[in-house]
């Protein structure tokens, strides 16, 4: 049970961003549904079929983790005037796929979902995957919403066959590019440990949709089911306090974090799976950060937060943005979970003290290799442009412009920070998956 809720904080953090995405002025915006399209795959090969006696034994294991996963998708409620609400189908493949259920309204068609799951018969043949994956991309496509962003597969398989095996639909690779050109998110989750992860891997599209999901060995899966159940979304603001920026202006980007975090901390999430931590922390020369590591924390509680932020004082000194960077690393390495989402909103204009742009691009790899999203708000227009690229990429020899108009944000003055509904632009691009 725990590791069909355990995949649910991942594809909450996307649509609620998705969510707010639609929001352009809540002021004026009336209350609307927000649709998820979520479709099931279901291996039913012979190497899963065949596997363990009696025969079909794992493809009910299988039958029962997705009838656990249909029970938890309940329609959500958030602040941004929108309420989550769920349709979900299912199919089964062998050498031949067959739909088990179209797209169905939750919770009006539950029941009827469960009771197609329950009924499947295993083929017990051969596996061809990537035909499947490409009909439930159709499926998706042609019965579901049309917000493409909220629409994901949940592929459940032992990945097998490895090599020597035809794939008539094009191949994996080849049905996983189309899904992510598609901009459908498709999940891994594999039967029992005795799986190949390699096929398992290339399916996911996304790292994080991988993980160590496995649906039917309840013992080993239960340890890592709870640490994903309660994975919690781990944000670090990190404030520039060097001369440059002035103390004025610094009082008024902890304003503007202080913003952040509220939104973060109560945007109407009563499940605790779907928790915030954030922690705010300040910067300047080398060896200059604040809070000290030994009382630097992720915290829940915003009153606590924000009483932290308001005595933090100006360093009023150099500019060491590698070191920052190196600093947020380690201690997200300490304090967040392996499986924690890591969100790091660095502010910088890019000039660093001594500091070149392979050296930034190393700062940023290695937090990047720690699990770290970054995230860069550039105030003004005196900036080192090219290290803002490597900021926003870690990369020093090109620039992705698509990516870079997720991860970057540009104001022209401080005062500007706190104009408008910027502050919402920003923690939506912040927390989409």
């Amino acid at each position: 049970m725990k590791l069909a809720r355990a995949l649910l904080p991942l594809l909450l953090q996307a649509c609620w961003a998705t969510a707010q995405d639609d929001l352009i002025d809540t002021r004026a915006v009336a209350f609307q549904d927000c649709p998820v399209d979520l479709f099931f795959v279901l291996d039913t090969s012979e190497s899963v079929a065949l596997r363990l006696k009696p025969y079909g034994a794992l493809v009910d294991k299988v039958k029962s983790f997705t009838k656990r996963f249909i029970d938890n998708l309940k329609d959500r409620y958030y602040r941004c005037d929108r309420n989550l609400v769920w349709n979900a189908g299912a199919l089964h493949y062998s050498d031949e796929v067959e739909i088990i259920r179209g797209l169905t309204r939750m919770p009006g068609g539950r029941d009827a979902l469960k009771d197609s799951v329950d009924a499947v018969k295993y083929f017990g043949k051969g596996t061809y995957t990537d035909c499947a994956i490409k009909k439930g991309l159709e499926e998706l496509l042609v019965g579901g919403s049309h917000l493409k962003e909220n629409k994901y597969l949940i592929v459940v398989t032992d990945g097998h066959p490895l090599e020597g095996y035809k794939e008539p639909c094009g191949g994996l690779e080849d049905a996983v590019n189309e899904a992510k050109h598609l901009g459908i998110k498709v999940f891994s989750v594999a039967i029992t440990p005795d799986h190949l992860e390699p096929r398992l891997s290339i399916i996911a599209t996304d790292h994080t949709y991988r993980r160590n999901f496995t649906a039917a060995d309840w013992g080993q899966s239960r340890d890592a089911e709870e640490v994903i159940s309660q994975t919690i979304h781990t944000i670090a603001i990190l404030l520039d306090g060097s001369a440059s920026v002035g103390s004025h202006n610094f009082d008024t980007t902890k304003r503007f974090a202080k913003r952040l975090a509220e939104r973060f901390l109560t945007a109407g999430r009563t499940d605790p799976a779907h928790d915030v931590r954030v922690a705010v922390l300040q910067y300047s020369g080398t060896g200059q950060q604040q809070p000290e590591r030994a009382a630097l924390q992720f915290l829940q509680n915003y009153t606590v937060l924000a009483s932290t932020v308001d005595a933090m004082g100006f360093f009023n000194d150099a500019t060491d943005v590698t070191d920052a960077l190196g600093y947020v690393t380690r201690f997200y390495r300490e304090a967040s979970s392996g499986a924690a989402k890591k969100k790091l909103l660095l502010f910088s204009d890019g000039n660093s003290q001594g500091t070149t742009a392979a050296a930034i691009e190393k700062a940023v790899q290695e937090a990047q290799r720690a699990g770290l999203e970054v995230f860069v708000v550039v105030v003004g227009r005196q900036v080192n442009e090219p290290h803002i690229r490597v900021l926003v990429t870690g990369k020093t020899a090109e620039y992705d412009v698509a990516f870079g108009e997720r991860h970057l944000f540009r104001v022209p003055s401080y005062q500007a920070l706190l104009r408008g509904v910027f502050y919402q632009t920003v923690s939506r691009k912040v927390a989409l998956d």
